[in-house]
């Protein structure tokens, strides 16, 4: 027997109050649906009102802020260092001291001297005019560091190529652009200040997608999400053939695996340095995050470096 609504109201009266019940928590939760999203709307419209206005190159992230407070405030906690795992951590630590293995392996390298564990970007500057590998040259160098150095450690850098060309920003010694690179790693060094759409800003990045036949503007979003971490969590060499100044290069022409980036640097015979005990050719693997990632279970199931690291 089928029972219409009218008919169960009127045999069952307690089957009316809870018609009416079920109807005012239904009205009740669409309210507060409709309430969120007006909300968020209107937060979304008072967020992202621009209250300041700056140039494409603008390395002062601070300034980025003032627009985007939300993100400024989860960036600028990379200034914490309370962070320790088993195998890492953000504080300042002698990795030397941890391993002293070290000190023989880059026998004659300037990590021999001084290496600390890596801190967030917030440390870029301080760290890199702290170490003893600045303006402490190996054996085969005999002035400091070379002003390439900068390109990782700045979001001042990409005003830098701007304004001197990309070889005359990697041209001479650190020293002659510290004055310039003030501003640690942050929002112009991955976004469009006008879209804040993700953005390339280190040229070798490119270059190295040229080499290898790629267009590097028709990467999605989601490749985006990686590559703009591939600007400098990457093997690299500063290149100095052809009458290049320590020119900066990812060695990727042959391939992303070890192997690969190894026969492209015996095809020049290239070495970063020459051990000090064995006097054998050495190659020091900088620090190929970009590279390990495209081997990983991750990438080939479509994630980003930013889908966990952001």
């Amino acid at each position: 027997m089928k029972w219409s609504i009218k008919q169960l109201v009127e045999t069952k009266p307690w089957a009316g109050w809870l018609l009416f019940f079920l109807t005012v928590i239904i009205v009740f939760l669409l309210g507060l649906l409709a309430s969120s999203i007006m909300e968020r709307r209107a937060e979304a419209q008072f967020v992202y009102t621009p209250k300041v206005e700056y140039d494409e190159l603008e390395p002062r992230s601070d300034i980025w802020g003032q627009n985007f407070p939300k993100e400024y405030y989860s960036y600028i906690q990379t200034a914490d260092t309370n962070f320790k795992s088993l195998f890492n951590s953000n504080k300042l630590e002698d990795a030397l001291e941890h391993n002293p293995a070290m000190v023989i392996l880059w026998a004659g390298y300037a990590f021999s001297r001084d290496y600390n564990t890596p801190r967030g970007h917030y440390y870029a500057i301080t760290d890199v005019r702290n170490t003893l590998r600045t303006g402490a040259p190996n054996d085969s160098t005999p002035s400091f560091q070379p002003n390439t150095c900068w390109t990782c450690k700045s979001s001042d850098v990409p005003r830098l190529i701007n304004k001197l060309g990309v070889q005359g920003f990697y041209k001479g010694s650190w020293d002659k652009l510290g004055h310039e690179c003030v501003n640690y790693i942050g929002c112009a060094d991955c976004h469009d200040a006008k879209t804040m759409n993700l953005k390339i800003t280190r040229p070798a990045l490119v270059e190295a997608f040229q080499r290898m036949g790629k267009d590097i503007t028709k990467a999605s979003h989601q490749e985006m999400r990686s590559l703009v971490c591939a600007q400098c969590h990457v093997e690299y060499f500063f290149d100095n053939r052809n009458g290049r100044e320590k020119y900066l290069t990812f060695p990727w022409d042959s391939g992303f695996t070890v192997e690969a980036m190894e026969r492209y640097y015996d095809s020049f015979e290239y070495a970063d340095w020459t051990h000090k005990i064995s006097k054998a050719p050495m190659l020091k693997a900088q620090h190929p995050d970009y590279e390990v990632f495209l081997l990983g279970v991750h990438y080939r199931s479509g994630l980003a470096c930013a889908d966990c690291h952001m």
